[in-house]
Order: C-alpha cells, then structure tokens, then sequence
C-alpha cells in the first residue's frame, strides 16, 4: 500500500527537490501512523458494521487483500497512483455478495455518492486556496521559498495523516476481526512503511513531476485540498481515495 500511496504525500516534495526522498519518506511513515492511531477508528467498522451486516470469514479476507495487493503491484510497476479505498471497499462487497452475507444498501450508496462527490469537492477546495494564495503570494512574504517550503512539509504531512486515518483506517478494520485491531494495526504500520521505503520512491517522483509542473502555488492547493477533502469525509466515517481527491483538487 505505502509503495503506491506514498507518491500522494510524498510527490510535490520529491518534484521540487526540497528534501531528499529517505526525509520525505519520514514524513509520510510519522504522518500516516499519526492519522491511523488518533482518527483510524472512525472508518473500522465501514465495512465489516455498516457496509455489510455480517462480517467476512477469514479465507474472504483473504481473498479481498490478496485482490488488493495485486492490484497495488500492478499499479506501482506501471507508476500510476491507485485508489486503494475503493479496491478494498469493491472487494469486500463483492465477497459479501458472492458468499450472500446482508448488505447495507443505504451505507453503500452514501459511499458510492462520495466517491462521485470527492473530485468536485476536491476541486471547489483548491480553488479556494489557489485564489488566496493568488490574493497573498508567497513570495510577498519573508523569506519566500521558505514560506513555500514550509507549506509543502504541512501539506504532506496532513496529506499521509488523512491516509493513515481513512484508508488505512479502513483496511485495519478489515484485517482486524482476524488478527485483531493492534495485530493489524501493526501491520498495517509496518507494511505500509516498507512499501513507502522500498518501492515507492518511483511512483513519487513520477507524480511529482507532473505536480510541479502545475507550479507550486497549484500544486500546493490541489493536495491541501484534496487532504482536506478526505478529512471531511473521515470525520462522517465515509472511506474516499487520496488519490482521485488530489487528482480532481
């Protein structure tokens, strides 16, 4: 998972080459591990509790983090950010329907109507901070590049927060009626860094290109907006992708 989801905290600073990628990384391992321990509990039980009624056996589980996984190593050999909540949450309810366990028609259609909501809402976020900064440039303040700078680190910072607290959030509450919530808690930690240290320096530094190519007043507005996007939807237990909130911000 960190290998191809670190590129959305950790790619506006590897494009601009503020940091070195080991430090970025850093920040992208303390900010996620932050977001999952404080606000993760909010999205554990939007599968297993509300989007099905009864939980997943543990060959399902199985089955749907394998798909996951799969997916993920497809996604970060070809270099593509991929949204991993929706995997998840697809896999899942695919099961829930193939093995006929209830499910939560109303729950699944709030989310499905987040997933379509997330990329507008992403978007009327940056704009807004992209008009401020146009109103108040950075390089009007002391020490401009510093101020840019700066900015940067807290965009990735909350950037990995909101990921740790939703999708990883998300995925613990998954594994967690197997191994248990801090069985998979650490896992989930603990993969997750392995995948940011390992591999996911190339799909960073793909998608940090593109973003610094918008400009850092752009690049910076498109990923605090699609961060604070996400962290809406995390405070109503609503799993949506940092990935399509970025894209679409």
């Amino acid at each position: 998972v960190g290998a191809n989801n670190a590129s959305n905290s950790a790619g506006t600073i590897a494009g601009s080459k503020i940091l070195s990628y080991r430090n970025v990384i850093m920040i992208f391992i303390f900010g996620f591990t932050a977001g999952l321990l404080l606000e993760g509990g909010k999205l554990a039980g939007s599968i297993q509790g509300k989007a099905l009624q009864s939980p997943l056996d543990a060959l399902s589980v199985t089955i749907v983090m394998g798909i996951t996984l799969a997916m993920v190593a497809i996604a970060t050999f070809a270099r593509i950010p991929l949204p991993i909540t929706q995997a998840v949450f697809g896999a899942s309810v695919g099961s829930a329907i193939f093995l006929g366990i209830p499910l939560s028609e109303g729950y699944i259609a709030l989310v499905l109507g987040s997933w379509l909501l997330t990329p507008f809402i992403a978007a009327v976020l940056a704009f807004l901070v992209g008009t401020v900064l146009r109103r108040h440039p950075v390089d009007s303040l002391g020490g401009g590049m510093m101020v840019f700078g700066i900015l940067l680190l807290t965009a990735s910072f909350f950037t990995a927060y909101v990921f740790g607290a939703n999708t990883l959030g998300l995925i613990v509450g998954v594994v967690g009626g197997d191994l248990g919530a801090a069985e998979g808690t650490v896992l989930a930690i603990a993969s997750t860094a392995a995948g940011g240290i390992l591999v996911g320096e190339r799909v960073s530094r793909m998608v940090g290109e593109g973003l610094s190519n918008l400009g850092p007043p752009t690049a910076f507005a498109s990923q605090i907006g699609g961060a604070l996007t996400v962290q809406l939807f995390t405070e109503m237990s609503v799993p949506v992708s940092i990935s399509q909130a970025i894209v679409g911000g």
